[in-house]
């Protein structure tokens, strides 16, 4: 039996959803061997998620080899970056403290990159952000549905964080930012005009509200801010695009400041406490396991599942990561792995504002992406979000980089 072309591009993103969006972590969590060790889960990896894995970058090969969705030299450069990244990670496999681990962490980063990049080339930026909307919010449903039939696997039900909801994901925080990213693109694509549109985004708010998240409610405040204000100021005018750029970087700069120096007011207002959850005193543990490996780490994704780690188990138990994406690009790769981390996330700013100055394109989604990244650039400075192999936040980011690179291509092509 022959599969059309289409029919396996459908097959694709679907697969791609089922495994990044948290579905098939959720019905693989069911069961799970209980009897396993945190440290020695996280080392053993999920198998169903390797099997799904190596699925997946079949089909991006065939994609990309048979159909050729896209052209090689586009290919070279929409991933100029990440290969820079992807190089140095595969390096590190050589000093890695744990290189078996490393090896199949990177080839699942690999996998991840290309996937996003693929659909990407393949759909339209309206129709996979909408895809992505309707799909968290099929997401949330389940989640109500589980909360009602059994309550106590969609509710924390111990701990400072008892009572919040979770739904299908295993954690509320990640559970929260799922949610706050598919209301930012809600809003930005104009989704309440729709009853169905309408409905998605009432799911998509309750399981929010219910994981008690302040980082979510935060994520949608700023993001809906930045979606505003990027449509409002933009114009067909490309000098007058170039000056309200100014304007904008001048206010979100103000607005930093602003932030910075309310720092622990707003802390209190939003009922956290000063040390972010425990997260600054794990930061000052941490340092001391940079500056032993400062240039080079401890090999890709390696340092929690590696014999390095063993005072800190011994100590403090198991905690899967540092709770920052840039403490982790440290214990990933070193100083040369966070300044690679740093340069492909000015890159995806330059792209964006690239594509907010030509006043081409549709500034809506130009808006959402920049809303979705200067997100994640802030909340992976409290949380494993950049680089991390096989999460849905950067499976996100990586959607928004390629969306831009994609829009950045099309201009050239253009002109």
């Amino acid at each position: 039996m022959k599969i059309q072309p289409d029919t396996f591009k459908r097959l694709f993103l679907f697969l791609s959803f089922f495994y990044y969006l948290g579905f098939l972590s959720f019905i693989s969590g069911i069961f799970v061997n209980k009897g396993d060790d945190l440290f020695t889960a996280n080392a053993n990896g999920s198998l169903a998620n390797q099997v799904v894995g190596i699925l997946l970058l079949f089909m991006s090969s065939v994609l990309l080899l048979k159909l050729k969705i896209c052209s090689l030299a586009s290919f070279s450069r929409q991933t100029l970056f990440w290969g820079l990244i992807v190089l140095w990670f595969m390096l590190s496999i050589y000093w890695s403290y744990a290189p078996s681990i490393s090896f199949r962490r990177l080839v699942a980063f690999i996998i991840i990159i290309i996937t996003a990049f693929c659909l990407v080339q393949m759909f339209t930026p309206h129709s996979l952000l909408s895809a992505l909307v309707f799909t968290v919010a099929f997401a949330g449903v389940l989640g109500l549905i589980q909360a009602i039939i059994n309550p106590s696997s969609a509710f924390i039900s111990e701990g400072i964080r008892a009572g919040a909801f979770s739904g299908i994901y295993f954690d509320k925080n990640a559970g929260a930012r799922i949610n706050a990213y598919a209301l930012i693109i809600g809003i930005g694509l104009k989704f309440y005009k729709s009853r169905l549109g309408t409905f998605s985004l009432l799911v998509i708010a309750v399981c929010l509200l219910m994981s008690r998240s302040a980082t979510g409610l935060v994520m949608v405040t700023l993001g809906s801010g930045l979606i505003f204000l990027f449509k409002y100021m933009s114009t067909y005018n490309p000098q007058k695009n170039l000056s309200r750029l100014f304007i904008i970087i001048f206010m979100l700069v103000a607005s930093t400041s602003l932030v910075v120096y309310l720092y622990n007011y707003l802390l209190e207002f939003m009922g956290r406490d000063p040390n972010l959850t425990n997260r600054t005193i794990i930061w000052e543990l941490m340092d001391v396991y940079i500056e032993a490996e400062f240039m080079k780490g401890y090999g890709f994704g390696a340092f929690w599942a590696s014999s390095a780690v063993a005072d800190f188990l011994d100590r403090w138990g198991f905690i899967g990561n540092a709770h920052s994406g840039y403490y982790e690009a440290f214990l990933h790769g070193g100083l040369i792995g966070f300044i690679l981390v740093i340069i492909m996330l000015i890159h995806s700013l330059y792209s964006l504002s690239k594509n907010f100055l030509s006043g081409q394109g549709n500034i809506a989604i130009t808006a959402i992406l920049f809303a979705i990244v200067i997100n994640q650039i802030i909340v992976n400075y409290v949380g494993f979000i950049i680089i991390n192999h096989n999460s849905f936040d950067m499976f996100f980011f990586l959607i928004a980089y390629f969306i831009a690179t994609r829009i950045n291509q099309s201009s050239l092509t253009k002109n």
